[in-house]
């Protein structure tokens, strides 16, 4: 796993080399589907926080709960090409719109959009998948957007790499900080994917409960369930991650005061001025979180690769 977050970068610039962004016309499309699940599914909210002008509709389910018509655009999302909700979803939709792709490894999956005649991406296999994200993401983006990923600064998220792959890394002193917490992650609406993305990969490289929230939301609710005397504050820590808006970096610390007394640490994980403001800065954050992740789950002293509880589930659903 270490290698694989250390390459993220080198995912990004490989799969943007491999895709054919000439080969697709959304000119009659008005609303695009993502369907996936867990690691499948992360570039679909990444690409909605990134695109809140277009209707992005990401799917983890088995079947549609979102209306498909020939203005829809489905993407099929699953790295083995066998999820199974994934499989059952592509039944009902596909049949739905002319306006569809799969992006997967192979598997059943892709035997149907070849079976189907369907456009599908494929992504290089012996991955997990959630540490598969830059290959999917980079694709998502180029379909959207003309200039892809051609503003990024690659030097830039290589560096920062090479830093947080050190145990004397800033990553690793935040990690030592929270790895025998509960993360509470707090971002605002428009990054909740990248909240989301922490929290998975606490849950599957760490071996960490974690949930993610967001502001101002979290103010209007859960603050008030802090007031509990029970809660035990070593076992609770609050991630706040790129904070900007004026009045949410108010409430934030304002927030930080009244938990002071229920949470052990609290960090606001916030992009370095010298990060390019363009997708880099979306790029550095998403490897910062794997990195915080991937230290957790060494100070836990846990299988990172490992996912035994998913792997039971599936062996005992199927």
């Amino acid at each position: 796993m270490k290698e694989h977050i250390a390459n993220f970068y080198k995912h990004i610039q490989d799969s943007y080399k491999d895709f054919d962004r000439e080969n697709f016309d959304l000119g009659a499309v008005n609303k695009i589907v993502i369907a996936g699940m867990g690691g499948s599914a992360i570039a679909g909210l990444i690409l909605k926080d990134l695109f809140p002008e277009l209707e992005i509709v990401v799917e983890r389910n088995y079947f549609p709960n979102t209306p498909i018509d020939e203005s829809t655009f489905v993407i099929f999302c699953s790295y083995s090409g066998n999820t199974e909700e994934t499989l059952s979803y592509y039944d009902y939709a596909s049949r739905l719109t002319d306006h569809s792709m799969v992006i997967t490894t192979g598997g059943k999956l892709l035997k149907k959009a070849k079976s189907d005649k369907l456009k599908f991406q494929l992504l290089p296999k012996g991955y997990p998948p959630r540490s598969a994200l830059g290959f999917s993401l980079a694709i998502l983006i180029s379909i959207f957007d003309k200039e892809g990923i051609s503003n990024i600064d690659f030097e830039c998220l290589k560096n920062f790499a090479d830093e947080s792959s050190s145990k004397k890394s800033e990553v690793y002193k935040q990690a030592k900080k929270i790895h025998k917490t509960i993360p509470i992650i707090v971002t605002e609406e428009d990054l909740s994917s990248i909240g989301f993305r922490l929290k998975s990969q606490l849950n599957e490289n760490s071996k960490m409960l974690s949930y993610n929230i967001t502001i101002p939301e979290m103010n209007h609710n859960e603050i008030v369930g802090w007031e509990n005397i029970n809660i035990d504050k070593k076992h609770f820590s609050m991630i706040w991650i790129h904070i900007g808006w004026p009045k949410n970096i108010e409430r934030m610390n304002i927030t930080n005061e009244i938990l002071s007394a229920k949470v052990s640490y609290a960090a606001h994980l916030t992009v370095p001025d010298n990060v390019p403001k363009n997708l880099t800065s979306l790029f550095f954050l998403i490897n910062y979180i794997d990195w915080l992740s991937y230290w957790c789950g060494e100070l836990n002293n846990v299988d990172i690769n490992s996912v035994k509880s998913i792997d039971l589930l599936k062996k005992k659903i199927s």
